[in-house]
């Protein structure tokens, strides 16, 4: 009997924490199964779902998932069905382009061409969703990662934000001295590949996108250049142990660290849980090139929303995304995420309209981030070496490292 009940109180908790948020269903009769892994997306999604019912006859239902590996298997297992979600979140790259490859989501280059890009929707963005000159996603939202910096911390120690990457090095070294953890660091197990992504941007943004498109090799000695830099970083003490995100963001609130580079949702921690103020008590920057011969790099990561095509809600599906690729649907999303990216949709938040802004103006260069960037087997692989590398850094280890990511580049399909 004690046998039953553990099993029991094993799967109720497997499945709390596979669906985080699986109770907001849609009261109409044309409710739309959305599944996402941004499980606290719910609320939102609650809202866009009662904003559009009092449009016409269609809701949502939605389903998140806390889980993001729990996430793809469950989507991927859903495809190919009739009784499959009609709307799921995913990823954009060549994890898209894997996904388009099967034939089990839907093109949606005349939803683009016919409501889409009459909504605002910057054009431009269709490109990261494109594979194989047909469109096959929508976007939920656009995410830039910036440098966060503790106003008060930089004003207790007279530091202004970074104008040359020497003086980013120099404010990370006063930092140090002053007993400040320089840069918080999280420790999710796929978060390394952006410190690779911030230094081959600030080195040469051209040579990250020839690696991330195989022109070059992991062992090209540019590519071992750039990284070198943040080796010495690590050596020197700039970085703060791995921790995870919410403790990252304690560090940052409480003074303990001074900087984090982030994405936009960093700050909702910053405001709900320390009612921290945007230009009080925090600001945010962008890495200055290394050189300065170059436009800075900004990384985005854009999240795409895509169609089952052999679901029976597809046709109602396309018409719930005509619904949230509108101005009103992503003001509520804004105004809750702190992230937007449509022209003229403000998030309430200074320094995040501020990215907004900074990120589409012509003094920066925007490039896709390193997960969605190139191949999947090549992430995998790099996020895995790149710790080991992170928590043992040498010449050596570093060149171990991109070494091991390089024999699996040489076996990809770019």
């Amino acid at each position: 009997m004690k046998k039953n009940l553990l099993f029991v109180f094993l799967v109720m908790s497997i499945s709390v924490l596979l669906v985080a948020c699986g109770g907001n269903s849609g009261s109409s009769a044309n409710a739309v199964d959305y599944y996402s892994d941004l499980a606290d997306d719910g609320p939102i999604i609650e809202q866009i779902s009662e904003q559009m019912e009092e449009k016409n006859d269609l809701s949502i239902n939605f389903t998140g998932y806390s889980d993001g590996q729990a996430y793809q298997t469950a989507a991927s297992q859903s495809l190919g069905k009739e009784d499959s979600p009609g709307i799921f979140k995913w990823w954009s790259g060549y994890r898209l382009n894997n996904l388009a490859a099967t034939g089990e989501i839907a093109d949606l280059t005349d939803e683009w061409e016919d409501y889409y890009i009459d909504a605002g929707i910057n054009p431009e963005l269709a490109e990261a969703f494109t594979v194989d000159g047909k469109i096959y996603g929508a976007p939920l939202s656009v995410l830039y990662n910036v440098v966060f910096y503790n106003k008060n911390v930089f004003d207790e120690y007279n530091l202004s934000p970074p104008e040359t990457f020497d003086d980013f090095l120099e404010i990370s070294e006063t930092l140090k001295n002053e007993g400040v953890i320089p840069l918080a660091v999280k420790n999710d197990g796929w978060a390394s590949f952006v410190w690779l992504q911030l230094f081959l941007g600030a080195y040469d943004p051209d040579l990250y996108t020839d690696l991330v498109e195989g022109n070059v090799s992991y062992e090209d000695e540019q590519v071992v250049e750039a990284l070198s830099v943040w080796q010495s970083m690590i050596e020197a003490g700039y970085f703060g142990e791995p921790v995870k995100a919410e403790n990252q963001t304690r560090q940052f609130a409480k003074g303990d660290a001074a900087m984090a580079y982030e994405p936009p949702i960093f700050i909702k921690g910053l405001e709900e849980d320390y009612d921290m103020e945007a230009n009080e008590d925090y600001g945010m920057f962008v890495v200055p090139s290394m050189d300065g011969s170059t436009k800075p790099a900004i990384f985005y990561e854009a999240s795409p929303l895509v169609v089952s095509e052999a679901s029976s809600q597809k046709e109602d599906a396309k018409k719930v995304l005509r619904e949230i690729e509108t101005k009103d649907s992503f003001e509520i999303y804004a105004k809750e995420s702190k992230a937007a990216f449509v022209e003229g949709v403000q998030t309430g938040n200074a320094i995040s309209d501020e990215i907004n802004e900074v990120a589409n103006s012509d003094d920066y260069t925007l490039k896709l981030r390193y997960y969605e960037a190139t191949p999947s087997d090549i992430v995998d692989t790099a996020t895995e070496n790149l710790w080991e590398f992170f928590y043992n850094p040498s010449e050596q280890s570093l060149r171990n490292a991109l070494e091991n990511i390089q024999k699996v580049a040489d076996e990809a399909e770019f």
